[in-house]
């Protein structure tokens, strides 16, 4: 499967390493500074002991060559950038027709003084899916991996059988296949939680929850991803 990853960070970082070990083709992109993409692409790799020919196989382009590239589209923006990536995708006559497109944000914005907090008033208004799905309303859009830490979208961190769930929304059911498969190729387990997008703000608000009870909790331990969501027999 070809996967192009608009702005590829943490998340798409990891995720993209993921699924090139399974023969998964993916393109790498980020909108500010892409010449230092290749330097962060080693750092990662040298963290996670990944080696020359693995590194080899990621492809690198432009947002708008990533957007053409993918079959699949992960939409990995940081959330002060969103709407500057969507402006120049649109401006490069990108549509995302007929592509499944999986965004993995959160409303994550930033104060004057450089401080993050989740944008509390955007949430009631709206979430990113709906807003990208108004932006590209012939893309078949999915929201994923967007409720942990992109450092615990490794699937070596979790011990056999202790495989956290990834809640997903969205798509149809001509998509879901993919979805599901790119979520079980990051070495995840599947969750999906139906069709309707309006129900994206609730990844959202899930990503804020288990952010605050990883602070008040359980003093930052983030395997509280596996805890809080667990399936029981």
């Amino acid at each position: 499967m070809k996967v192009g990853i608009v702005n590829a960070g943490n998340i798409g970082l990891r995720l993209a390493f993921a699924w090139i070990r399974l023969g998964h083709e993916v393109m790498l992109s980020k909108d500010t500074h892409p010449e230092r993409l290749r330097e962060r692409v080693r750092e990662v790799a040298l963290e996670r002991g990944i080696g020359e020919d693995e590194i080899a196989r990621l492809k690198y382009g432009s947002i708008t060559g990533a957007a053409k590239f993918g079959e699949v589209v992960i939409l990995s923006a940081y959330f002060p950038r969103l709407a500057h990536i969507l402006k120049e995708l649109q401006s490069d006559g990108i549509t995302l027709s007929g592509k499944v497109v999986i965004d993995t944000m959160n409303p994550l914005n930033v104060d004057a003084n450089f401080n993050h907090y989740h944008d509390l008033k955007y949430m009631e208004r709206t979430s990113i899916t709906e807003e990208l799905q108004r932006a590209f309303p012939e893309a078949i859009l999915f929201k994923a991996f967007n409720s942990m830490p992109a450092t615990l979208l490794e699937a070596q961190r979790w011990a056999s059988g202790r495989v956290p769930p990834i809640i997903f929304i969205g798509g149809n059911a001509s998509s879901i296949d993919t979805a599901r498969k790119l979520i079980q190729d990051a070495g995840f387990r599947p969750q999906f939680a139906g069709y309707d997008l309006n129900h994206a703000g609730l990844l959202e608000r899930l990503g804020i929850l288990l952010h605050l009870l990883v602070e008040n909790e359980y003093e930052g331990n983030g395997d509280v991803v596996f805890d809080v969501m667990e399936r029981r027999a």
